[in-house]
């Protein structure tokens, strides 16, 4: 699969608010996951949710469809919203660009980020083309294993744009969430480009917790802000059969 237009929407509050539909849909997910709505359970009725929550049945409509796109619950017409038996992996809509470390946190594990090495060097050919970069210039290597309590679950490989980054900004990663340190100097992504690919290498990530079988699903992503300009490029090699991607067949 190639091309996948996907966004990442800003969680910050203040003068860049979530919209309120996935400002909901994200509140229910939590629920669904911490177990107040089980597997097979049905959630109260759309007008329900609207009261409480105090919103149009418009908007719980638009916080149904992104759960529906999550794989987290089965929307039958007619007869409401249930829960889907999802099993205790992490999965992620492959539409959405959401942290993965939020993910994991939501599935109930607890999630962790192991940085392996920062480093500023030239780009390659095929890292500069992505990012729009002079040949030769500068970027900011950032190699990283995500954890979900203490298993690795993908290893992410990202380049920067470095172009004047200080000594002192380039230190600043290596400390949490990559998209929260990019987010501090102004490299704020809202969207990417995505394509998945099946790998099959032994020269992917480091430690014992590597893969023997050397299976990877790779997510393959340059990263935007509002204006269009790349801001990182990302490979991120999730580990065969320890994180889910859900697509939804459209009818």
């Amino acid at each position: 699969m190639s091309g996948t237009d996907v966004t990442r929407t800003d969680t910050t509050r203040g003068t860049s608010r979530i919209p309120l539909g996935r400002e909901i849909a994200e509140d229910l997910r939590r629920r669904i996951v911490g177990g107040e709505f089980p597997p097979g359970a049905r959630l109260p009725s759309e007008t329900d949710l609207a009261a409480a929550y105090r919103v149009s049945r418009v908007t719980i409509r638009t916080a149904a469809k992104a759960l529906e796109s999550q794989g987290l619950v089965d929307i039958r017409h007619g007869s409401g919203m249930f829960v889907v038996d999802f099993g205790g992996q992490i999965r992620s809509g492959v539409q959405e660009l959401r942290s993965i470390t939020e993910t994991i946190a939501e599935m109930g594990l607890e999630p962790g980020v192991e940085y392996h090495s920062i480093s500023r060097r030239p780009g390659s050919r095929n890292e500069s083309s992505r990012l729009h970069l002079d040949s030769g210039a500068d970027v900011l290597e950032l190699q990283r294993a995500i954890t979900a309590d203490s298993e690795v679950v993908a290893y992410s490989y990202d380049v920067l744009p470095a172009g004047d980054m200080t000594t002192e900004v380039e230190n600043s990663f290596g400390d949490g969430s990559m998209f929260a340190s990019m987010d501090r100097i102004g490299l704020v992504s809202v969207r990417a480009l995505a394509e998945l690919h099946a790998v099959h290498s032994a020269d992917i990530g480091w430690g014992d917790d590597r893969p023997d079988n050397g299976l990877y699903l790779l997510l393959d992503q340059v990263h935007f802000d509002r204006d269009g300009t790349p801001v990182a490029y990302s490979q991120t090699y999730f580990v065969e059969g320890r994180f889910q991607f859900v697509l939804l067949r459209t009818r």
